[in-house]
């Protein structure tokens, strides 16, 4: 129950006890009101602090303490031998008023920038929050080694060489670079000096970096349409013309953006398997998209998001494989590969720019931990991310075979999956015309996600369809999941 000191000095003051409120708190909030409001006016005399303690029930170290702390940011003034005083010279004016407010206090007018308004906008943010079955980029969080991974972990916070413990190097771990380095050449076919390589916190803090080293407002960006969601988004917030290249069956159509778009600085694009229509570009395609880059001074953002996950043959080469000329920048991850918590990823960049990206990751973030780098250099070269590639190159191909032949049998009015040979999702067209944010919408209601393919694109797509992930669901709840689609989209078709 509360209880009130007697006397007018101690009018309002009131103790809540087991409210989860340290008494404390409560006194100090009390006696700061009082001087603010002008209760307890310049000059008064606090009650001494045996007084206090007795009236209101509570230990005199608790009362003291509240005291020092008002005296030490200059509420009260400590006379020796005299007491305490409430301080002169406060401007009560001009002071915050603490008073509980009768209704909640409406939000001030807040203005925002341009850029902030289109960052709001974004339609990348669709992929955070609660996971739901078959959201696309998601990997097997259940099938992660966590124990084997927690040892290596341990390892590297516990090192005799503390240096871990610091920021770390400017562009990331010299270690982690040369695993990252014999990692590509094994399975992307690629040369790459760990020297190239410049750590970040994800793939999407390499497109912010190469954004903001290399575009000036207006320069020209050709990037795949419909395509990677965050990274064109970005591009734009920097002022760069996002000019949109469509698909075709051999990837980017290199024609249609000669022959439609101004010269581009930066070429963005996903040759492995194209995000999201799962395209992968022919090897006549990569080396004229190669020579027009080099011919007409532009760059390319090789986004090799999945590549790992290819379920015929062995990944293809990376198209910086190919890459003579050295215009490509390829951006790798590990948040599909292990999981995005991780929160590392890396550019391999032209010798004459790594300095400029490593910098730049400096200034606007160095968010990737150092014991971490450290961690999973080791992890690599045990050999550990190697055998979690491969086992878990079987499970998602069990579970792309039993999503599509379960899409094929039950869902076959309302969609149409079509067959990928690599990746974490898988596309399905849509039938009789249903808009594919209406069928997102419902799937969700329904307990199930999925992004909508125009969520991807700068501008209407001739057809309808719905990315599906099929990487984090468990083979066996598949089925089922899939009949709860059929049944959700036949009510909106």
């Amino acid at each position: 129950m509360p209880k009130s000191p007697g006397g007018a000095l101690l009018h309002g003051f009131t103790i809540e006890r087991g409210t989860g409120v340290p008494i404390y708190r409560q006194l100090d909030a009390s006696m700061r009101r009082l001087i603010l409001d002008g209760t307890l006016a310049a000059g008064q005399k606090l009650p001494s602090t045996r007084e206090l303690a007795q009236e209101l029930g509570v230990s005199r170290i608790t009362v003291k303490s509240v005291y020092e702390q008002l005296v030490a940011e200059g509420y009260a003034l400590a006379r020796t031998g005299a007491g305490t005083f409430v301080a002169d010279g406060l401007d009560i004016e001009a002071s915050p008023k603490i008073r509980r407010p009768r209704h909640k206090p409406k939000s001030p007018a807040v203005k925002i920038s341009e850029r902030a308004k289109f960052i709001m906008s974004s339609k990348a943010s669709m992929r955070h929050g609660k996971t739901e079955p078959f959201r696309p980029g998601v990997p097997a969080l259940d099938q992660f080694p966590v124990k084997v991974w927690n040892k290596y972990l341990l390892d590297a916070a516990t090192s005799k060489d503390r240096r871990d413990l610091s920021y770390g190097e400017v562009n990331g771990s010299a270690a982690l670079r040369a695993s990252i380095a014999r990692h590509l050449t094994d399975a992307r076919s690629m040369q790459v000096d760990p020297d190239q390589i410049v750590i970040t916190s994800g793939a999407q803090q390499a497109f912010v970096l190469i954004a903001f080293a290399l575009l000036n407002k207006g320069d020209t960006v050709w990037y795949e349409n419909p395509g990677h969601i965050a990274g064109r988004d970005v591009m734009q917030i920097m002022g760069a013309n996002i000019a949109p290249v469509p698909i075709d069956d051999e990837g980017m159509d290199l024609n249609f953006a000669i022959n439609t778009h101004p010269k581009p600085t930066l070429i963005f694009t996903t040759p492995s398997h194209q995000q999201p229509l799962g395209t992968t570009m022919s090897l006549a395609r990569r080396l004229t998209l190669l020579n027009y880059a080099h011919e007409n001074n532009a760059w390319i953002i090789e986004d090799d998001y999945d590549s790992e996950f290819r379920y015929r043959g062995r990944p293809l080469p990376a198209l910086s494989a190919l890459d003579s000329e050295r215009r490509v920048f390829y951006v790798g991850t590990f948040s599909k590969s292990m999981f995005a918590a991780m929160r590392i990823g890396y550019i391999v960049a032209p010798p004459g720019l790594v300095e400029t990206f490593a910098q730049a990751r400096n200034l606007l973030g160095q968010s990737s931990s150092a014991v971490v780098e450290q961690a999973l250099s080791r992890f690599m070269d045990d050999g550990r991310f190697v055998e979690h590639i491969r086992k878990m190159r079987r499970i998602y191909r069990e579970r792309r075979d039993i999503l599509f032949d379960c899409l094929t049998k039950d869902c076959a009015d309302s969609l149409e999956p079509q067959p990928t040979d690599a990746g974490m999702h898988m596309l399905a067209w849509l039938k009789n015309g249903v808009n594919d944010q209406a069928a997102h919408l419902a799937l969700l209601e329904a307990g199930i996600e999925s992004l909508p393919l125009s969520a991807y694109s700068a501008e209407p797509l001739p057809r309808s369809a719905i990315v599906l992930g099929f990487s984090s669901v468990p083979e066996k709840r598949i089925p089922k999941l899939v009949k709860r689609m059929s049944e959700t989209l036949s009510r909106i078709a």
